[in-house]
């Protein structure tokens, strides 16, 4: 089966958060299962200097060939919409206005290149609608169904023109919304958790008003739980850390606890919880604005690392206890001492696609303390469930005084209760997290889809 993944990041090349390191995820682990699978992407400003070039197709100048050890790259070059700084917009936690524009214009090359793919495999709103274009069958995989695409209906019309039916597909409000569109044009739309797929069926703020068209489509939303690539990211052999260590031998954790102090100039005598992604809402940095300071006074200590819209939210935690809140912008060297210095690890988001930095935290021995929600809610068990099952702490409510309760818990048994924390560090750290499930799930959604559309032919 040949396979066509389209997306706007793939790590290492270009990344912003999970997209990127989730992509890459599904890519090798099914190459590894024996399908042949192409990833096509942008040819960025960063990337000037990577791949072979060849003819391009539709919009693109040329096409570059790249290998990621076994999965093909293919890098579009079409200097208009990509020869900029940044991935989306100039900086982290920015979009360049004309975002319609330029990846409706990569969606075209994708529906150029399609039918020489059995199956083609959309990664979020920027590639969504390029499921309106394209000749093969088109599985469609939210990452976070929040954040469509957004343009004026007339023009982003004009380039789906080869699509009767763009004009109806794309309408929202009066302005065109790829996401919609793809979700109505796929033949299978995924997700990255099973409780994220209830969710956005259910929640219009989660899925951006979309919950109608998704809870009515024909085939119902799959939620396939994210994995982590276990290989890349090994505390054992990572050499962005201190020394290497593994759920057997932690004292490796205590050289990172005291790298990640002197790096930031946090008080050490604090519990030390790390927070590493966007700095925005969903994330659930308000429900920790109005108890940050108490939980400070009762030891907390915070290491953000990652930028977004609430930057100034959090810059002013810094400001007022620069002894126990420090803010970075993201690297992955610095995420990887974060996970790996931290005591715990906060992530009460508002909602959770599939959750990979609690994946992460628990791989490197911080149990998380998150709210159940999405993706945390099928990877996180509660230390109430004991020593061999428990692996962090978790709350339902959206609330201030929930979080902080959770939070406060965290920190008892971490001082208290020394055996029943090695014990979540040892769940976490010895669970398979890999991408293997997924990319069987993702093989049988493919089959699937095909199935279907064989029946539909010779029907």
């Amino acid at each position: 089966m040949k396979v066509l993944l389209a997306s706007a990041e793939l790590a290492p090349l270009a990344t912003s958060g999970g997209l990127g390191d989730a992509v890459a995820g599904i890519a090798h682990a099914e190459r590894a299962l024996g399908l042949s699978v192409t990833v096509i992407m942008p040819r960025y400003q960063r990337l000037f200097d990577v791949g072979e070039p060849r003819p391009g197709e539709g919009p693109a100048n040329r096409i570059f060939t790249h290998w990621e050890g076994d999965v093909q790259v293919l890098l579009v070059d079409d200097p208009e919409s990509f020869d900029r700084p940044g991935i989306y917009g100039p900086e982290p936690g920015t979009g360049y206005p004309d975002e319609w524009w330029r990846w409706g214009r990569f969606c075209q090359v994708v529906g150029a290149l399609s039918g020489q793919f059995d199956i083609v495999h959309l990664q979020d709103a920027q590639m969504a609608a390029a499921a309106l274009l394209s000749s093969s069958p088109t599985v469609l995989t939210l990452h976070n169904a929040a954040y469509p695409v957004i343009g004026p209906l007339a023009e982003s019309v004009e380039l789906f023109a080869e699509n009767p039916a763009a004009d109806q597909l794309l309408e929202w409000y009066g302005q065109a919304n790829y996401l919609k569109a793809g979700i109505l044009s796929a033949d299978q739309v995924t997700t990255v958790s099973p409780g994220y797929a209830r969710q956005i069926a259910e929640d219009p703020e989660v899925s951006s008003g979309l919950h109608e068209f998704l809870a009515g489509l024909e085939h119902p939303v799959i939620g396939i739980m994210n994995g982590i690539d276990i290989e890349r990211f090994d505390p054992a052999i990572d050499t962005d850390i201190p020394t290497p260590f593994g759920p057997e031998t932690l004292e490796g954790r205590t050289l990172a606890r005291r790298a990640l102090v002197d790096r930031t100039g946090i008080d050490g005598d604090g519990v030390i919880f790390g927070m590493v992604g966007r700095m925005a809402r969903q994330k659930g940095l308000e429900l920790l604005d109005p108890v940050i300071d108490g939980l400070i006074a009762d030891g907390l200590r915070l290491v953000a690392v990652g930028s977004g819209n609430e930057d100034a939210m959090v810059d002013a935690w810094v400001e007022r206890a620069p002894h126990a809140v420090w803010r970075a912008p993201y690297t992955e060297e610095l995420a990887r001492l974060t996970w790996a210095g931290g005591d715990s690890f906060l992530m009460p988001s508002r909602f959770e696609p599939g959750g990979l930095g609690n994946l992460y935290a628990m791989r490197y021995g911080a149990p998380p303390v998150v709210r159940l929600t999405g993706g945390l809610l099928t990877t996180v068990v509660d230390a109430v469930a004991g020593p061999g099952f428990g692996n962090g702490f978790g709350f339902y409510d959206y609330a201030p005084e929930a979080l902080a309760d959770t939070v406060h818990r965290a920190m008892g048994v971490f001082r208290e209760q020394p055996e029943l924390w090695a014990a979540l560090q040892h769940v976490g750290m010895t669970t398979d997290w890999g991408w293997e499930p997924a990319a069987r799930l993702y093989a049988d959604v493919y089959q699937g889809v095909l199935d279907r559309a064989e029946r539909s032919t010779s029907g």
